[in-house]
This record gives C-alpha cells, sequence and structure tokens, in this order.
C-alpha cells in the first residue's frame, strides 16, 4: 500500500533532523558554527567565512621517510612502536569493547513507509582485512591531537567504519590528526610555534605510517588488506600508498583496495598520480582504488570548491562511483543515524536506493553527482542530507551515502582475490 504524501512541515521536519545527525557523523558541530553560509540559517551571522577553513584532507605530498614521531614516543621506524601499545588503537581484532564494538542495529526503511529490522553480526572468520584512517573529528587544540580516544573518534568509527566488520577484520589507528581548529588557510599553515619541530601533518602522517608499519609485522601475516580513509584520513592514506606500497610488489599484491573517500586522488597524467594501483573499474578488480567527492545534483562544485580537484588546481583527480564501477548511474545504498529518522529506535537507518549516482565533470572538476529520487508520496527524506556550503558539497556523509555499495564492493573483491 502506498503512503499518503507527507505534508511539506514534516518532509522540511525530517530533512533538517537528517543533516543535524549527519553532521554529527563527523563530530562537525564545531566547524559547523565556524562557517557560515547565505543559505544556512542555522549558522550564526557573526561566524568566519567557510573560505579560511582549508580542506580536511590537505595532507603533505612530499615524501620524507625520517619524519619524527614526537618527544617521548617510541620512533616510528624502529622494533619498537607507540601502536604495539593497544590503548593506541580504536579498532583491533584482539580488543574487546574497542570502537568498533557498537550496536549497528538498523532500521531499513522503504519508500512506501514499510520497515525492516536488520540485526547485525560481526564475520567471524572474515577473509581480509579492512585498515581505516578516520577524518578530521578532533576538536583538541592545535597543532595536533592526542592519542587518547574520545567521543568524536568513538562516533566517526560508528558512522562510517565499524560496519565493515561484515566483510573484514577492523583495524584503526588513534593518531595525531591536525584538529578542525588547526585547519588553516591552505591546509598547510604553521600552526606550531615549537622551533624545529615537524609540521603537523608531518606529525599526523607519521603516525599512521607508524601503525602500518606495526600492522604489518605483527598482525598482517601476509593476509589481503582494504584500505579505508575519508576527508583527512584519505589524504594520509594516499600519502602512504605513493611511499610505501604503489612501488612495492610484495605489499602491493597484499592489497584488495583502496577506498579513499573524499579526498582528490590525482587521474593518470596529473602529478602524483599512482603509478601501479589504478582506478577500480569493476567490483571484482582488485589493487585498485575507488575515490569521490559528492555534491548535490542541484549543486554542482562552484569555482571555490574545496573538493573534486588536485589541491595545486593543475590537472584531473579521479571518480569512481562505487555503484557503477564501470560507469553511469547506480543506486546508493545509504546508513544514517537512526536519531535522523522520526520514531525509528535503532541506532541506524537505511536507505536502499533513496539516493542515486553517477560520476560527473567540467572543464575543471570531477565529482559524485548525487540525485535524490524522492517522488510525493515517498515516506523517505525528501533531502539529501550532510550540506553545510556550496563549496563543501556533501563532504559530511560521503560515506554514509554509499556505505552499504563500499562494503559490498570490499565482499566482491575479497571473493574474487
Amino acid at each position: 500500500m502506498t503512503r499518503p504524501p507527507v505534508d511539506a512541515t514534516r518532509r522540511a521536519r525530517t530533512s533538517r533532523t537528517l543533516l543535524t545527525a549527519a553532521a554529527l557523523v563527523l563530530a562537525a558541530a564545531l566547524l559547523a558554527s565556524a562557517c557560515s553560509s547565505s543559505t544556512d540559517t542555522t549558522a550564526s551571522s557573526t561566524t568566519a567565512s567557510p573560505t579560511t577553513v582549508a580542506a580536511p584532507d590537505a595532507a603533505p605530498t612530499t615524501a620524507d621517510s625520517s619524519v619524527p614521531d614526537g618527544a617521548g614516543d617510541p620512533p616510528g621506524d624502529g622494533p619498537v612502536s607507540a601502536y604495539d601499545d593497544p590503548a593506541n588503537w580504536l579498532c583491533r581484532p584482539d580488543t574487546t569493547d574497542d570502537a568498533c564494538d557498537v550496536d549497528l542495529t538498523t532500521t531499513l526503511v522503504n519508500a512506501d513507509g514499510s520497515t525492516q529490522v536488520e540485526p547485525f553480526t560481526p564475520a567471524a572468520d572474515p577473509p581480509v582485512d579492512c585498515f581505516y584512517v578516520y577524518p578530521t573529528v578532533s576538536q583538541e587544540p592545535p597543532p595536533n591531537s592526542d592519542r587518547v580516544v574520545g567521543d568524536e573518534e568513538r562516533m566517526v568509527v560508528a558512522n562510517q567504519f565499524a560496519r565493515f566488520a561484515d566483510v573484514c577484520r577492523t583495524f584503526a589507528p588513534m593518531y595525531r590528526q591536525v584538529p578542525i581548529a588547526g585547519l588553516g588557510v591552505g591546509g598547510r599553515a604553521p600552526t606550531t610555534t615549537v622551533t624545529g619541530a615537524p609540521a603537523p601533518f608531518e606529525v599526523a602522517y607519521g603516525d599512521v605510517r607508524d601503525a602500518w608499519q606495526q600492522y604489518l609485522r605483527t598482525d598482517n601475516g601476509g593476509r589481503p588488506v582494504v584500505l579505508i580513509g575519508h576527508s583527512q584520513g584519505a589524504g594520509h592514506l594516499r600519502r602512504l600508498i605513493a611511499e610505501e606500497i604503489d612501488n612495492d610488489p610484495d605489499v602491493r599484491s597484499q592489497l584488495v583496495s583502496a577506498l579513499l573517500i573524499g579526498g582528490p586522488v590525482p587521474a593518470e597524467g596529473t602529478p602524483g598520480a599512482f603509478t601501479n594501483v589504478p582506478p577500480c573499474t569493476s567490483a571484482d578488480q582488485t589493487g585498485c582504488v575507488v575515490s569521490y567527492a559528492t555534491f548535490d545534483a542541484t549543486s554542482p562544485p562552484p569555482d571555490d570548491s574545496l573538493f573534486g580537484a588536485p589541491r595545486t588546481g593543475q590537472g584531473r583527480v579521479i571518480c569512481t562511483n562505487p555503484a557503477a564501477l564501470g560507469g553511469g548511474a547506480g543506486a546508493l545504498d545509504s546508513y544514517y543515524p537512526g536519531s535522523s529518522r522520526p520514531g525509528v529506535t535503532t541506532p541506524f537507518v537505511r536507505y536502499d536506493g533513496l539516493v542515486s549516482a553517477q560520476c560527473t565533470s567540467n572543464e575543471r572538476f570531477d565529482w559524485l553527482e548525487a540525485t535524490d529520487t524522492w517522488t510525493p508520496g515517498d515516506a523517505r527524506p525528501d533531502q539529501i542530507g550532510g550540506r553545510l556550503t556550496p563549496q563543501w558539497g556533501l563532504h559530511l556523509v560521503d560515506v554514509n551515502l554509499a556505505l552499504g555499495n563500499l562494503i559490498d564492493l570490499v565482499r566482491t573483491q575479497a571473493a574474487a582475490r
């Protein structure tokens, strides 16, 4: 039976709730309050312009294998590592009650208003590992966050990564990221005043590299592995691939795929492009990369967009549609916090096929164009959540929009090895 059309007031309320919950996915309340837009009536009129906030994936692109790990820490490239301590991991398969051990029960909401509760049980013996680096979420003061697990990190793991336990063993290090308040103009502003100290992004990348090397030494055992990162996390993993994987055939042979979401991955012919890790063009292809930046079909990247082009402004970035790797449009399988849907009591809510996506481009940008398929009578939200400003596009919900597709892709790739 088709549900009667939802009145405009209720549609607006549902959309606002979805946007609020989506912002919380990235612990972005502070960031949202620091950005204002003529179209965002919830932002304070006295806050700073969003153009003064750097894109959160702006990690350095120059190689430096001697990055110091910080005063008082074990060296990042020696036999002893800070990541020998389980306390410095958000998720590990040999720990309990970590950030991945959360209730992922979901309510599937269909267009006709019918619902179905979907329990979640992690795979008992997954065939691959997943190594995740989270986006910019820390609300600590700059230049770098600490390695103490906080609510922000737990929240983003629950929303972006924990569900991958359906297909893989989960590894997620805490790292001393550049926090929200440390993102200066251009993303590489000197946010430290300590003479001789490494730049903040070098500290962050040094931790990611250290955790990766510790994982290879003590946990990997030759197993296939998927790299997953969003925003700042994708930037650090992009550099890790360039320096540690792309030209190492032994390690590269273990790479199932790299899901580098919401961060620019240079396309072939653009400086910084991978040599041996191509874009994924089919679900059973392995050793490849998936990357995209999402924008609503009604609001493509503006000239001052933070995403969809290389940080240098020269060349192109890849766009791979996780719902249709071979090209064209595909339906997205989306997961949001359950609080975004009135009446849902499970921690998460799922909308399968509410949004359709396809890669598109213009003379400067390459992006994943998301189209809301809502029509009158559809009981699901009538707008895609996750908007801040046109420059940000749908960055806050890059992963949420296609989470089901990404997990299905890893499942297919694991079976194809």
